[in-house]
């Protein structure tokens, strides 16, 4: 009889085991992740939409969309600046085209609405609005709607003498503040879930230097990259 209990027990360790493995993080892999090129793009700055929809990406100077999950892309708009962030409300994205710094850490939000589109990119217009001022998006930080989990970028850099000029190492990713595991050494620039809690990173193209720590980054031929956690988060 204790041999059975015994063993029944080893059983429902087991059990718990798999359970627990299936609920942890898979994003830890190369294959947990999509990834997405635009190629002469060098840098991705902001996402909106979704990859199984439209997906509408601001890069260096412009807008491109993709509606066949980034296999061909569309440039619909060149800009005079790079777009820091895209502000959606409903079926309305707006360009931002600046940014600030609100705290001492490091936080900074996009602001200035200059440009917005209704379906995505496919059609932009100019924005005059006069409460534009009071539309506004934090660059790198994300909430979850289901636990209300942070995820947020944290930027390692190295300043060098001469006016704000920083050498750039791999961007760490953490949700409520810890590391979370992300396999591709990358300069990150922004983050976004969409409307299925998926995890979009985008980044510049630049090429890591493991020697150095560091990143030539960007030549006009890079390509810009986003990266797509293939399950919802958190995992």
């Amino acid at each position: 009889m204790k041999r059975i209990l015994l063993i029944a027990v080893i059983i429902s360790f087991i059990i718990a085991s798999c359970k627990k493995d299936n609920n942890s993080s898979t994003t830890n892999k190369e294959d947990d992740w999509i990834k997405l090129e635009i190629p002469n793009a060098r840098e991705a700055y902001a996402v909106a939409g979704d990859i199984d929809d439209t997906l509408l990406v601001a890069t260096w100077t412009k807008a491109y969309f993709t509606a066949d999950r980034g296999k061909t892309w569309q440039e619909s708009k060149t800009f005079d600046t790079s777009v820091e962030g895209l502000y959606m409300s409903g079926d309305t994205v707006m360009a931002l085209m600046h940014f600030n710094d609100i705290q001492a850490d490091g936080i900074y939000k996009a602001i200035s609405a200059q440009y917005y589109t209704l379906n995505f990119g496919k059609t932009w217009y100019t924005y005059n609005n006069r409460n534009a001022t009071n539309i506004s998006q934090l660059i790198g930080i994300v909430q979850s709607p289901i636990n209300k989990a942070t995820y947020k970028l944290k930027f390692n850099t190295t300043s060098i003498p001469g006016p704000d000029i920083y050498i750039h190492h791999p961007t760490d990713i953490l949700k409520n503040g810890n590391i979370i595991s992300f396999p591709f050494k990358r300069r990150l620039e922004n983050l976004y879930l969409d409307k299925e809690s998926r995890l979009y990173v985008t980044a510049s193209g630049g090429t890591y230097n493991e020697n150095t720590d560091t990143f030539d980054c960007c030549p006009v031929t890079t390509p810009a990259l986003i990266y797509i956690s293939k399950k919802p988060m958190p995992q």
